[in-house]
């Protein structure tokens, strides 16, 4: 599992009127998620893990260097019914330009949509019997962070950072991280053997001056 608090460093995200601070409820949430998981068993990785602000592209290569990986990245909205939790998958993505060599970095999520599109119906669904508004099934969304991850991988958005006290956002980690952490277990076993029958990807490379990351489909 690679967790990902959105924002940190000099870009706290969101902010609330009573001073909340996205980037500081994000880590808040993903602490939780991180022992609901390990409480499954699970392996985890942050892509931070105090307050910091990796780039796009370090996140995703975080999650890129692990073998058989699930990507969460955790947002607090700034809209939105409070006390409400959705689930984004990236939107389709073209296809592949080279299906047979090099997947370029800015279409490393297109090999894994269908599988990401899985894991946040699954989370969503346990999410909407939580939290009473949230949908039913994830939405699709251009999601920036999503599509340069080689991961089955979703973005967790609460709602919202407008909430009149701190507490009210706080009472949502539990039952946030509850539901992250069942619905990662129960996703796995349609994941990981069909990483092990196809061989995992290689992990990728950072991009530098080339558009094409280090990893063959």
């Amino acid at each position: 599992m690679v967790l990902d608090p959105a924002h940190g460093g000099i870009d706290p995200g969101a902010r609330g009127t009573g001073g909340i601070r996205e980037s500081e409820v994000t880590l808040a949430f993903v602490a939780q998620i991180r022992r609901a998981l390990e409480s499954q068993g699970l392996q985890v990785v942050q892509t931070r893990t105090g307050n910091e602000d990796p780039s796009f592209d370090d996140r995703s290569a975080i999650a890129n260097a692990q073998r058989g990986a699930v990507f969460v990245t955790v947002h607090i909205s700034s809209t939105g019914l409070t006390g409400t939790a959705r689930v984004y998958v990236n939107s389709d993505l073209p296809p592949l330009s080279n299906p047979a060599g090099l997947i370029p970095w800015d279409e490393a999520q297109a090999p894994f949509l269908q599988l990401s599109r899985k894991l946040g119906d699954t989370v969503q669904a346990l999410l909407a019997q939580q939290f009473r508004g949230s949908p039913t099934s994830a939405q699709t969304a251009p999601v920036r962070q999503l599509r340069t991850t080689a991961a089955p991988a979703i973005a967790v958005e609460i709602s919202s950072v407008a909430v009149e006290k701190h507490e009210d956002l706080d009472r949502m980690a539990p039952g946030v991280a509850d539901a992250i952490a069942r619905g990662v277990v129960a996703f796995k076993p349609s994941y990981v053997p069909a990483v092990a029958a196809s061989a995992a990807p290689e992990p990728f490379a950072q991009p530098v001056s080339t558009p094409l990351a280090g990893v063959h489909p």
